[in-house]
């Protein structure tokens, strides 16, 4: 299958297909069904009977705010994206993290805590912890007020985001711009 496929979600196109290596990015009618479609994606909850939620792996969701622990700093929470999935050694995890914060543009925010960086630092520090998790498939919630994931992402400079299917969830179609492929 090679990335997340959904049918017949209520609500949703009759089929999305979304490979690794591609973004796309779903319109949805309100918050309440951007919530449903991300937890029935991520496994969260239980998908329907009639309804089909297939990814290559685990499922990482990144929310609105970049979901980090506000006790870690930057590279604390990317570390632990890396550490919770790999048996690896907390130096080979750090210099891994540092590469994948470095490529997310996060090099001078790392020894910072959350609280202390741009939001859309948080978001991009968020997508570093999933990257370092290893998960094909990466739900991006959205809010407005917040940097669009399209303007912070910058696809083709970051060549992590190659070996995962991105998936934005958003209410607003106007915040889908810069972003590879909208489906609504």
């Amino acid at each position: 299958m090679d990335g997340l496929l959904l049918e017949r979600l209520p609500g949703l196109p009759a089929q999305l297909r979304i490979a690794i290596g591609k973004q796309h990015a779903l319109v949805v009618a309100d918050a309440a069904v951007a919530r449903y479609a991300a937890d029935l994606i991520t496994g969260l909850e239980d998908p329907p009977a009639d309804v089909v939620v297939k990814a290559d792996g685990p499922v990482r969701l990144v929310p609105a705010e970049g979901g980090l622990l506000p006790h870690l700093t930057v590279l604390g929470n990317v570390v632990h994206g890396h550490t919770v999935t790999h048996r690896v050694t907390r130096q080979a995890a750090e210099y891994e993290s540092r590469m994948t914060a470095g490529l997310c543009g996060l090099d001078d925010v790392l020894d910072r805590y959350p609280h202390e960086i741009t939001p859309g630092r948080r978001r991009m520090a968020g997508v570093a912890r999933a990257l370092r998790a290893d998960r094909p498939v990466i739900v991006l919630e959205d809010a407005a007020g917040l940097p669009t994931w399209g303007s912070l992402l910058q696809y083709g400079h970051n060549p992590s985001l190659k070996f995962a299917a991105l998936l934005l969830i958003t209410t607003d179609i106007a915040r889908t711009k810069d972003f590879v492929h909208a489906v609504d």
